[in-house]
């Protein structure tokens, strides 16, 4: 049989095994108490089923061996429930006959190394005996649960096939996590939590109340949320290394920060970089003092950011709805907008300032409520973080908000004394450290407010230029259907402006005209966004009619069976794009959870978000395997310089041909000439500088045509982009290509005679 289809039946079955748990334990939710429902043993059997046809075609003795303890188990508790006799006679001949069939293959005709079981030169004894345990413990469950269901006559699952499920998968997880095994780390972790939230149902007082599956958990689903976006945000972290061009960029600086423990100066390269205030270098490098250097660290806070942002949103929900079910409906969407995982995935300066905008709103909103001083002086102090992390545009929203709140709703806004101090406050904390840079040097002013401020805006300086139409369309493709389902209430009429819904409406669309308006766009700058959209799409969410949820959920779903069916294609839409067993595995489980999620009794409205939340949190898992797999396409040069330690061990510096590649600085100990020959990344801004080191490091072949031959170092090792010609050497030198890695070409520059 192929392999890949083999792969795929493989995927198949655990993705049924853990939609079972799925689905059994949302049904055990509503009722209050531990059901064993017919579908748990229907698709337990078909991917037990599916599991013997994949170890059998293996030639897996173990797999074979270990699924048929189960598999009568499973059809025994169907005759139990009678519901074995539903299906018709020669079905249940083929499931009775053929897994006898595929172990005798196995016993008699292949050829199987029972040696190879007990001696992997890969895993160490203890560690073998550890996950064997494990998997022993894990598969004895289903015997004590059948000898229970015999004793009882009834399908039951009794207290102790949770406490073994539990010891079970914690043992096999932490195997998982000695053996670096993340597919196997996955598939455990989600059982973890069904099995403590199974013994917690049972030992829960009965609840005879028809609650939502929601209402079910009320008392521990915001830190479920925030466990699982946080197992999902940190899940192979550090798989790949920082990417070109800004994440390179700013872990570099952070870096330099640490090494040379200057930490008002930032530099780039030995140049200083004052594009950006330095609020997310700083807390960087705070990252690495205490992790130590690495693409992990580089992005740990961020995650730290994005869950501190989902609580927020919760909590400035509540103040919306007054009711804690459509508050935690508005944080799960808020974690399902690809965008934020975007955000989480690269360093950069926008998760951290939505963090601070989201802040500063939260102690807005709870000092409209009781008018509390300190509250406001709060909401100023963030604005203020805010402004010292990416400068003005922390104000765009909150400005805007305000501004509609003040002319439209005619809120009153609170002493004015107290907003005097607040700004004082914000500008205090705001332009401490422009003011201590101007102080240095004047010509810092027109820098920043010019420069990196109005030209930002009105031009394309930054070559960042996009259509006006440009965020309406990223908003409906990471944001369907819920962008739409907001956008189709902006207000109309007069009455309509000063209605709670409209405020939200507003928090989305004026600072997306204003975004729009702009002539440099990146999707992360409209992040700040996407809170507002997830409060403000369940809001008119839960006014809309059962069939008009009905539709825009169908919508969705059709969203995302396009999606799932693109991102299985992907080696066939990209040839070059490499994706290993793990990525499908995920896929896998995504898609058997979303299909599940249809046949689950819950609320249509709960059933909408939680798709949604499944879809992004595959998406990020998958994500992850992606950027490892395919740095070449991501822009992630460290298969490059581990080339040239690898080869060239004597190399202390390399020449990187007109590109800037800060990456390379961050994956090695190299030291790099910077050769500038046209392109804008290497235009760097030197005009501060205090002295003329960086003449040395960064060369203008444009106005030093002979520099390669008379000053280069005879053979330099030299990278250049794969397509981009190097200098003609007119006989003078040679070029001798070494390499081409990801993309990159390394050559080897030698002087001639």
């Amino acid at each position: 049989m192929n392999s890949s289809f083999l792969l795929w039946i493989g995927f198949l079955a655990q993705g049924l095994f853990s939609a079972r748990f799925l689905i059994q334990l949302v049904k055990s939710e509503k009722a209050g108490k531990v059901l064993s429902p017919v579908i748990f043993w229907q698709l337990s059997l078909v991917a037990s089923f599916l599991l013997l046809v994949y170890g059998t075609f293996r030639q897996d003795l173990v797999i074979v061996g270990g699924q048929l303890v189960g598999y009568f188990i499973y059809i025994r508790n169907l005759k139990i429930q009678n519901a074995w006799q539903l299906f018709p006679k020669w079905i249940q001949l083929g499931f009775v006959f053929l897994p006898i069939l595929f172990l005798g293959y196995l016993v008699f005709h292949a050829h199987y190394d029972f040696r190879s079981l007990v001696h992997n030169p890969e895993i160490s004894g203890m560690l073998l005996t550890w996950g064997t345990l494990g998997q022993v413990i894990f598969t004895t469950r289903f015997v004590v649960q059948w000898f229970e269901s015999e004793r009882s006559k009834e399908s039951e699952f009794p207290l102790s096939f949770w406490y073994i499920s539990l010891v079970g998968a914690v043992l096999i997880a932490s195997y998982a996590i000695l053996r670096k095994d993340s597919v196997l780390f996955i598939g455990q972790a989600f059982g973890v939590l069904v099995y403590g939230r199974n013994l917690m149902i049972h030992y829960g007082a009965a609840n005879e109340a028809k609650l939502s599956f929601l209402d079910r958990i009320k008392s521990m689903r915001m830190i479920l949320l925030l466990a699982l976006v946080g197992m999902a945000l940190f899940f192979n972290l550090g798989a790949w290394s920082v990417t070109e061009s800004s994440e390179a960029r700013y872990a570099e600086i952070a870096k330099e920060m640490v090494q040379t423990g200057d930490w008002l100066h930032p530099q780039l390269m030995g140049i200083y970089h004052y594009h950006k205030p330095p609020v997310a270098y700083w807390l960087t490098a705070l990252s690495y003092k205490v992790l130590g250097i690495s693409p992990f660290s580089a992005r740990f806070l961020l995650q730290i950011s994005v869950l501190l942002q989902i609580w927020l949103v919760y909590k400035i929900a509540l103040i919306f709805f007054r009711r804690s079910n459509p508050a935690f409906l508005s944080a799960m969407l808020y974690a399902s907008f690809p965008t934020l995982i975007i955000g989480s995935r690269a360093l950069t300066t926008d998760t951290f300032l939505a963090l601070f905008v989201l802040a500063a709103l939260y102690f807005w909103f709870v000092f409209l409520e009781d008018k509390k001083p300190w509250k406001l002086l709060v909401c100023y102090a963030f604005l203020g973080i805010g402004f010292l992390t990416k400068g003005p545009v922390v104000l765009i929203v909150p400005l805007l908000i305000w501004i509609y709140q003040v002319l439209v709703i005619k809120q009153k806004m609170g002493s004015f004394k107290i907003h005097l101090a607040g700004i004082v406050l914000m500008l205090g904390i705001g332009l401490s450290w422009f003011v201590f840079l101007y102080l240095e040097d004047d010509r810092f002013l027109n820098y920043f407010l010019f420069k990196h401020t109005i030209d930002r805006f009105a031009t394309d300086t930054f070559h960042r230029g996009q259509p006006f139409w440009f965020y309406g369309a990223v908003l409906l493709g990471t944001a369907f259907p819920w962008v739409s389902i907001l956008l189709k209430k902006i207000p109309l009429k007069r009455v309509d402006f000063v209605k709670q819904g409209a405020l939200l409406v507003m928090w989305v669309l004026l600072p997306l005209v204003f975004f729009s308006l702009s002539q440099s766009k990146l999707v992360l700058y409209i992040l700040p966004l996407y809170s507002g959209l997830a409060i403000g799409a369940i809001y008119y969410w839960e006014k809309l009619s059962d069939s008009q949820q009905r539709l825009w959920e169908r919508w969705q779903l059709g969203f995302h069976v396009i999606l799932m069916i693109v991102l299985a294609s992907l080696t066939l839409i990209g040839p070059k794009i490499t994706l290993n067993y793990k990525f499908y595995f995920i896929w896998f489980m995504t898609a058997s959870l979303l299909l599940t999620l249809q046949k689950v009794d819950i609320r249509r409205m709960e059933r909408a978000v939680i798709s949604a939340f499944i879809f992004t949190m595959g998406l990020t898992g998958m994500s992850t395997y992606f950027m490892s797999q395919n740095p070449g396409l991501t822009n992630d040069t460290h298969r490059v310089t581990e080339w040239i330690m690898k080869n060239k061990p004597a190399t202390k510096e390399v020449i990187i041909f007109n590109k800037r590649l800060p990456s390379v600085l961050f994956n090695s100990v190299l030291e790099v000439i910077s050769v500038y020959d046209g392109d804008e990344s290497l235009n760097r801004e030197t005009q501060f500088q205090q002295n003329k080191k960086w003449e040395s490091e960064l060369i203008d072949l444009q106005s030093d045509s002979a520099w390669i031959i008379d000053k280069a170092p005879n053979n330099s090792i030299w990278i250049s982009k794969e397509k981009k010609e190097l200098p003609d050497l007119k006989e003078r030198g040679s070029w001798m290509e070494l390499q081409v890695v990801d993309g990159w070409r390394i050559t080897q520059f030698q002087r001639a005679e």
